[in-house]
């Protein structure tokens, strides 16, 4: 992965750059039009630095446009062309950096939303499944302990349909800000759909994971507004060590020790290894 440059890097590459392109201007003459050139350190600054940036670089590329063309000897038949030539040339680049710098703001935007969930902000099922499979690797590759859960909310659908969508939407957000707040940075939680949702804890070992999972499942309990409608979680989690790299098994797995828990009358937590 590329390293950011920094804000002084940016700049000075950006200002050698306007410079560079005005004296290819000022070589080339009047009649040749070289200006979308300016667009090259324009765009690089706009991408990196912002609108407020794109904007003083917007300027500045006018000014060096306009001394290159006085300087290669661009006669017009009145003096007041040269400010009206600058004030366009200017609006041309401003308009194309701010309208690049939406289109980047957007496709970032349209990236985050395609690999996470909207309402909770949690990865989505999709975007789980892809970064988990680098993290089995890795496990599997190291002999790392590794356990998957699997959450389903109790009584969440009954507490949906009798107090709306809107209060149940209020209620998945609750539980996804209790996974935020008590996983690590290297741990994953997904919302694999509705009311259900996974989480992979790497090098974690049985008795390590039921900790985390069981204080998760606690604080759910324990949350006033889920309380208030009777909602708990059932958990099932598997962990394993030098295994093959199944992420669907291990799915599987946790899916069907959570079932186990709702059987055995819900708001439990069921760790296994295999």
């Amino acid at each position: 992965m590329f390293k950011k440059p920094s804000k002084i890097t940016v700049y000075f590459w950006a200002t050698f750059s306007l410079v560079i392109v005005g004296f290819i201007d000022y070589v080339t003459g009047t009649e040749i039009r070289v200006f979308p050139l300016y667009y090259i350190p324009l765009l690089f600054v706009t991408n990196h630095l912002g609108k407020t940036a794109a904007l003083l670089f917007s300027i500045i590329a006018s000014i060096v446009w306009l001394l290159s063309m006085q300087f290669a000897g661009r006669v017009y038949s009145e003096p007041y062309i040269w400010v009206i030539n600058f004030i366009t040339q200017g609006i041309a680049f401003v308009i194309v950096s701010m309208v690049y710098t939406d289109l980047t703001a957007a496709l970032e935007r349209e990236k985050i939303y395609s690999r996470t969930d909207l309402l909770t902000g949690l990865l989505n099922s999709r975007s789980f499944h892809e970064e988990s499979a680098a993290i089995l690797n890795l496990c599997n590759r190291n002999i790392l302990p590794i356990t998957l859960a699997y959450i389903d909310l109790d009584n969440f659908k009954y507490a949906n349909d009798t107090l709306g969508h809107s209060h149940g939407d209020k209620l998945l957000t609750i539980v996804s800000s209790i996974f935020k707040s008590n996983l690590r940075s290297s741990d994953l939680a997904a919302r694999i759909g509705g009311d259900e949702f996974a989480i992979l804890l790497p090098t974690d070992s049985t008795a390590g994971a039921h900790c985390v999972l069981e204080k998760i499942r606690r604080l759910i309990e324990e949350s006033p507004e889920l309380a208030k409608t009777n909602v708990t979680a059932s958990i099932g989690g598997v962990t394993c060590t030098n295994f093959s790299n199944d992420l669907e098994m291990l799915i599987k797995t946790a899916d069907e020790l959570m079932y186990k828990v709702k059987k055995k009358g819900k708001n439990h937590v069921i760790v296994e290894e295999i």
